[in-house]
């Protein structure tokens, strides 16, 4: 696909010279308003198949622009006759500055722009009808047309019989607490309200079942924090050690504190004003510290975008993982789908329901798949009240899809 962008004060024009050099099948991809040497400009971003040849070939790649105005072109715009022509510039010439948001929301548009063209020409005619009956119903769960294009790829192409081994591709899963992690300080970041405390405390008491022996200490992370007093009251009820880390001999003193078998899991606060992680882990002395992984504390209440947001703010240059909390409050969970794609992060635990404890489980492929196919929380059985639609039609589905 050839995409280029035009720029004019006059609409019209754009739009006869998109005809003239891509042709009648070109697409509109956006329209906006941008300013340019103190002119209001109209922008349209326009793309077309790239096998297709048009006249004018040489000026592809580049931006169509008027140049800056005068009073004989304004005169010469205001009689009538034929078009004047028009300037171009290269697409590397500088550009109005934008934002990063604006250029997110921007692509963003594009990809749906894309997705909406591509999506009705799919023969999905060449699945089995258990198949499209499970895309169908990820699709309800919220499912984005991405990810369901990348499954629909992956099954014609593999000749997959369902749509479970597609989807282990998309999403990884790295239990936490496990074996698996070579690290023994585990940090928690995220947003306000997404859980930070309470996933601390519940995973410091699972590793503490899992090696009694073994010394688990709750962390919180840069002193001073408001939700740091309610940590320690509820770590020292529960029979844990608690530090608070404020700079990086806090920490040193706290590495030294687990030995060679102690683990530490750490609440990270959430991030203020243009603060960004790294930062954050620098001033404690934890960047680039091998025993260190940042988890990122999700809830699938959120959408989508908002939680990819979230995991662009909170990365960090650690191993790391997602800690999906507040399950029993969502009303679909294809959420957990799309950010696993976007983000590149595997889930490590699921957390539900107001108790301390025995509400986190670490995360594995059967307590997720029965989550977003038959809304089955885990370690509830199906005889119990579930989130979300009827759980007879989950079940069904999920039965087909398996």
């Amino acid at each position: 696909m050839r995409v280029r962008t035009f720029r004019d004060k006059n609409m019209a024009r754009i739009l006869a010279r998109i005809k003239s050099e891509m042709g009648p099948d070109a697409v509109i991809l956006s329209t906006q308003t941008v300013r340019e040497n103190g002119q209001c400009l109209c922008e349209i971003m326009a793309a077309v198949d790239a096998d297709e040849e048009f006249p004018n070939a040489a000026a592809r790649d580049k931006v169509v622009a008027i140049p800056a105005s005068s009073a004989a072109r304004r005169r010469q715009e205001s009689r009538p006759g034929p078009v004047p022509p028009l300037t171009e510039q290269p697409l590397d010439d500088p550009l109005p500055a934008a934002s990063g948001e604006d250029w997110r929301r921007e692509w963003d548009e594009i990809r749906d722009h894309m997705l909406a063209l591509l999506k009705p020409g799919l023969n999905f005619d060449r699945l089995a009808p258990r198949q499209r009956l499970a895309l169908q119903y990820l699709e309800r769960e919220g499912v984005e047309d991405a990810v369901l294009l990348t499954l629909f790829r992956s099954l014609v192409d593999r000749g997959e019989r369902t749509v479970l081994p597609a989807l282990s591709r998309l999403v990884g899963f790295k239990p936490l607490p496990s074996a698996q992690w070579a690290q023994r300080v585990h940090v928690l970041a995220g947003p306000s309200g997404a859980g930070k405390t309470t996933a601390v405390l519940r995973l410091a008491l699972a590793k503490k079942r899992q090696n009694p022996n073994d010394p688990v200490t709750v962390a919180a992370l840069w002193d001073g924090s408001a939700g740091m007093s309610r940590l320690k009251r509820y770590a020292e009820l529960s029979g844990l050690a608690f530090r608070s880390v404020a700079s990086p001999e806090d920490f040193r003193s706290l590495w030294e504190s687990l030995g060679k078998k102690g683990w530490a899991f750490a609440e990270m606060p959430c991030l203020r004003g243009e603060e960004t992680m790294e930062h954050r882990l620098r001033t404690l002395g934890m960047a680039g510290r091998p025993e260190v992984a940042v988890h990122l504390v999700a809830s699938p209440t959120c959408s989508t975008a908002q939680l990819r947001a979230f995991a662009a703010r909170y990365k960090a240059g650690a191993p790391g993982s997602i800690v999906w909390t507040k399950l029993d409050e969502a009303c679909n969970f294809g959420t957990l789908i799309n950010v696993a794609h976007a983000v590149g992060l595997p889930i490590s635990a699921l957390s539900h329901g107001p108790e301390l404890t025995r509400n986190m489980r670490p995360a594995d492929a059967t307590d997720v798949w029965k989550l977003i196919f038959k809304h089955q929380l885990p370690g509830v059985t199906l005889e119990e009240p579930k989130p979300g639609r009827d759980t007879e039609q989950a079940a069904t589905t999920a039965k087909s899809a398996a």
